[in-house]
């Protein structure tokens, strides 16, 4: 099919206004009357909160509303509710709101904060997940049986596992037998830093009439926080609406709610006069979220001419204070630890473990970047143990159409060994590398890695046509940067018939727009795409419909 647009070199959608400083991200949201909010947090790793003294602090100039735990005593989270909106009895990172404060100005506000005294009962940490498994480490959470989570991810009572996985295919033992060589390996990849451009900020109103929380906020999952911060408050989900700002990089941390319940605490408590909160450069660094930390071990046994037999993996995933969507990471993590290769027999086990440390949450790769890396360093050393070039050891156990996935799934249109082939030629493999320029080395790798989607999930869309023959997108896709906007206009112009300046794609709105999981895990083009895709069809065919009746023509001519 030939296109006008897709395919093609098309201007941004939202470019003039980003490149001309028009764009509203959400440290920009102002609206009249709006406090500003500062939060004070833990210098603790882990205490118990013995007294929060506030008195001072509601008397200093502009204050509006302080907040505090035992104000806020609910729990959030996606997967398990088990973090507070502020600590309520006890913190378990340095860096954990304790209390907040509104005030007219953002300096008013942070000059407050110093009036708050709070005492605590330190109590003793611990930092290493390896550590939090063993008997007597300190339990971070004691009443974790009592949390709601979903049923997949369920923990251990009276430890710091916070969800465990295990999956066996084949018979492990019989293909460690059936190998000639088996390689034991442990691999530690530390937590990494989201460190987005723009920090965690939201602006949140709440209307008392209608115990109604609207909230302005830069997240790539709208729907997900509108249900999470309902859940977590015990109201219908139609109470709480998001409305997505221009997004300044988030690489996955903007996922979870880190201003967004801090704002909405606040405004709680403001009668009904918005309330903003930006994290500063240190908060995003220190109390936001990261990419988890994991240690891995890998048992892997091979042919003597490279073929694998079977693997045992085992990955304790250092999940910080507070579960976020480190559950699901884990686990969607972990079952790519066996590569895009045929293994017979395998036996994968996950454990996600609570340590006093900053929250591990989604991050680019969600799991699959950690035990890629832990997959390949294994490979090459098996490789260069064997003597067996490390593209050639690639291509022999590499997939191949019809070959089955560990879900069953048969799998089509690989083209695994075809992207190796190529890459090696680009890249000059087997032939000698350059010589050194002076202090400068040149070298050559090659990896490979699989990747799921989040499968299955769901993504609607609502075309309108305005009587100008403009065209409006609603979705639940937020433009996170990656051109979100720009890949769904275009395929609605192609499939519409209209010019790409007909299209209009607003800020996502979930009040108005339809659901959509996530602009997350590389779905977006195809299961939002094609929601538009189809809808557009539907457009095209009612306009063509339309049109024959006024031409009195057949619309298939039209």
């Amino acid at each position: 099919m030939e296109t006008r647009y897709v395919g093609k070199s098309v201007p941004r959608v939202d470019g003039l206004e980003k490149v001309t400083g028009q764009a509203v991200y959400s440290v920009d949201v102002g609206m009249p009357g709006m406090l500003y909010g500062a939060v004070l947090r833990s210098p603790h790793a882990h205490a118990r909160i013995v007294n929060v003294e506030t008195a001072d602090a509601r008397k200093a100039p502009g204050v509006r509303a302080i907040v505090t735990g035992k104000d806020m005593p609910y729990t959030f989270g996606s997967m398990i509710k088990d973090q507070p909106f502020l600590a309520i009895d006890r913190v378990r990172f340095v860096g954990e709101p304790v209390a907040a404060v509104a005030a007219e100005s953002q300096l008013e506000a942070q000059e407050a904060l110093k009036k708050i005294r709070v005492e605590y009962a330190e109590l003793p940490a611990v930092f290493d997940p390896r550590e939090a498994l063993q008997e007597g480490a300190p339990v971070l959470h004691p009443d974790m049986e009592g949390y709601w989570h979903a049923p997949v991810y369920v923990g251990i009572p009276g430890t710091n596992v916070c969800t465990v996985r295990r999956l066996a295919i084949g018979d492990v033992e019989r293909g460690f037998s059936e190998a000639d060589e088996v390689f034991e390996d442990e691999f530690y990849i530390h937590a990494v830093a989201h460190s987005p451009m723009e920090t965690h900020a939201a602006v949140a109103q709440y209307f008392p009439s209608r115990d109604e929380y609207v909230l302005w906020s830069a997240t790539d999952r709208p729907y997900r926080l509108s249900r999470d911060l309902a859940q977590a408050l015990g109201i219908p989900v139609n109470k709480v609406r998001f409305v997505s700002t221009c997004v300044g990089g988030g690489f996955g941390g903007k996922g979870a709610m880190v201003a967004e319940v801090l704002a909405a605490a606040l405004a709680r408590f403001t009668k009904g006069r918005p309330v903003k909160v930006v994290c500063s450069r240190e908060e995003e660094l220190t109390a936001s979220q990261t990419r988890h930390a994991a240690f891995m071990k890998l048992k892997t046994g091979v042919t003597r001419d490279g073929i694998f037999t079977a693997r045992r993996a085992e990955v304790i995933w250092d999940n910080g204070a507070y579960s976020s969507l480190g559950p699901d990471v884990a686990w969607r993590g972990v079952l790519t630890i066996l590569g895009p290769y045929r293994i017979p027999h395998l036996e994968i086990f996950s454990r996600l473990v609570y340590t006093n440390k900053e929250i591990g949450g989604a991050y680019r790769g969600f799991g699959t970047t950690q035990v890629t890396w832990a997959c390949e360093m294994q490979m090459d050393i098996i490789a260069q143990h064997l003597k067996i070039d490390p593209l050639e050891i690639r291509m022999k156990n590499g997939y191949v159409d019809g070959d089955l996935y560990i879900n069953g799934q048969n799998l089509q249109t690989v083209g695994l060994l075809e992207s190796l082939k190529k890459a090696g030629e680009e890249i000059g493999w087997g032939r000698p590398k350059a010589a050194p320029a002076g202090t400068k080395y040149r070298g050559k790798g090659i990896a490979t890695m699989i990747k799921p989607t989040a499968t299955p999930t769901d993504s609607y869309c609502f075309i309108r046509v305005n009587h100008d023959a403009g065209i409006v997108i609603l979705t639940g896709s937020p433009e996170v940067g990656g051109g979100q906007k720009t890949v769904l206009a275009q395929i609605a112009a192609d499939t519409i018939g209209v010019p790409l300046s007909a299209i209009v794609v607003p800020n996502t709105d979930t009040h108005s727009a339809p659901y959509d999981m996530a602009v997350a895990s590389s779905r977006t083009t195809y299961h939002m795409g094609n929601a538009v895709r189809q809808a557009s069809e539907e457009v095209r065919r009612k306009i063509l419909e339309s049109a024959g009746r006024v031409l009195e023509r057949d619309p298939e001519s039209l």
